[in-house]
């Protein structure tokens, strides 16, 4: 009886070591959800010629406030104002990389033949010339509405949709709005409230 007794209690010691592990891995992992790769990849790099990479171009709209770091473009934080940008990013020969993935660059700049790097940037001054940018890119009509989640930066919403137009072939215009996260799991409030505040502007 009193083994018996010992005997539960080591497995009641154990199984709250177990719960304590498994919430203290679920904390760090949502802490990091986003970690691993270095900030601030929004910089155009120039692409080698010939290259093996392949290029997505997309029309980025977004209610986030510009950050005026290039390397950024854009904060989490809100903005009066839509802001429209022309974004070119490249993306490695299928051999370099598994379908589904984006090859965040381990450092910076970005090499175009390894990992996913910007090659262009361009402000859009007014709706007419997103219109006129929509006319040259125009496949068929069909358009390709990229919107983000929570705890995401800029540059996590541009190079997914980049990902996603390579990997499935759409034949569609790609164009991604992004609204004001701050990227940081505690600051879920404040995302929501974004998403809220962005859609008359979406």
């Amino acid at each position: 009886m009193l083994r018996d007794v010992r005997l539960q209690e080591n497995v009641s010691s154990v199984a709250k070591v177990g719960r304590r592990a498994a919430a203290a891995f679920v904390a760090l992992s949502l802490v990091s959800g986003c970690g691993g790769h270095p900030k601030g990849v929004m910089t155009p790099v120039a692409l080698a010629q010939p290259s093996n990479a392949s290029q997505v171009d997309m029309l980025v709209a977004t209610t986030r406030q510009p950050s005026g770091d290039p390397a950024t473009l854009f904060s989490g934080e809100r903005s009066p104002t839509l802001s429209m940008t022309d974004v070119a990013v490249s993306i490695p020969s299928d051999s370099r990389r598994a379908p589904g993935t984006v090859q965040w660059p381990r450092k910076l700049p970005p090499n175009p033949e390894t990992d996913f790097a910007v090659t262009r940037v361009r402000e859009m001054a007014s709706e007419d010339e997103a219109r006129t940018w929509f006319r040259a890119h125009n496949k068929g009509g069909h358009v390709l509405l990229f919107v983000h989640g929570f705890n995401n930066r800029y540059e996590d919403g541009v190079f997914r949709l980049a990902q996603i137009v390579h990997d499935s072939g759409a034949q569609a215009t790609p164009m991604l709005f992004t609204w004001p996260s701050r990227a940081r799991v505690f600051d879920y409030n404040y995302d929501k409230e974004s998403t809220n505040y962005s859609r008359t502007a979406l």
